[in-house]
């Protein structure tokens, strides 16, 4: 077996880089391509690499290109492990998230100044403060809490967003205002709050809770935060 492996040693690796050039020169276009395939198609690029790497170890040492098989194989490696880390990635948010259809209308729970670009929210009659945010499309009115250090969807948030819940692992114990419940973690790839974006923010979908909350995950990226004549007032 040493000596067909090493016979293929150089094949593979030229099937392997390849394969990886072809993926890499597909990147503009890659969100037409299920993400199962790009993650099939990375990993047999790998495979592909590692029994080039394995076949130029079983050659003589005396073969010709016996090392410079094996360093490229490890070079090209190197640079596909982050091509399979997007990829699985994206296998994973496709596997959670889903299409909601057509944006919702943002409700008025949010008034932005086109001054400075800031976000002024009116106390509401519980002694809370509300925002809406745009999630998928969708309209998601949330608690404001500073208490909470990531973003979290309600169940029903949650689903209207496009998360399909019953793919999600809820496995993390959270304390809330109504008590312990359990939250799955979720990402999510772009927010929007009233003209301003906001890209890859950690949350929580939480199982036994109606109301979504505004975290820190979130909060923190303004610039500044007060409470000024019953007014929250958000500084881009």
């Amino acid at each position: 077996m040493p000596r067909w492996m090493a016979r293929l040693a150089r094949p593979a690796l030229l099937a392997g880089a390849g394969l990886l050039a072809l993926r890499l020169a597909a990147w503009p276009v890659q969100d037409a391509v299920a993400p199962p395939l790009r993650l099939t198609l990375a990993v047999l690029v790998v495979a592909l690499l590692l029994f080039a790497l394995v076949g130029a170890g079983f050659a003589p040492p005396g073969a010709r290109h016996r090392n410079l098989i094996a360093w490229l194989s490890v070079i090209i490696v190197i640079v596909a492990i982050p091509v399979i880390d997007r990829d699985y990635d994206d296998w994973q948010y496709r596997r959670i998230w889903g299409d909601t259809g057509p944006p919702d209308r943002m409700a008025d729970a949010v008034t932005r100044l086109p001054a400075d670009g800031e976000i002024v929210l009116d106390r509401h009659a519980d002694g809370h403060y509300y925002m809406d945010a745009a999630i998928n499309g969708a309209s998601v009115n949330f608690l404001v809490d500073t208490g909470a250090s990531v973003l979290a969807l309600s169940l029903d948030d949650a689903r209207r967003v496009g998360i399909r819940v019953e793919a999600l692992d809820f496995v993390h114990p959270v304390s809330t205002a109504a008590g312990q419940t359990m939250a799955a973690g979720v990402m999510v790839r772009r927010l929007e709050i009233a003209g301003h974006e906001f890209e890859t923010i950690p949350a929580l979908v939480l199982r036994g809770s109606r109301q979504s909350l505004m975290g820190m995950s979130v909060l923190e990226r303004f610039s500044s935060l007060e409470i000024r004549e019953d007014r929250l007032i958000l500084q881009p």
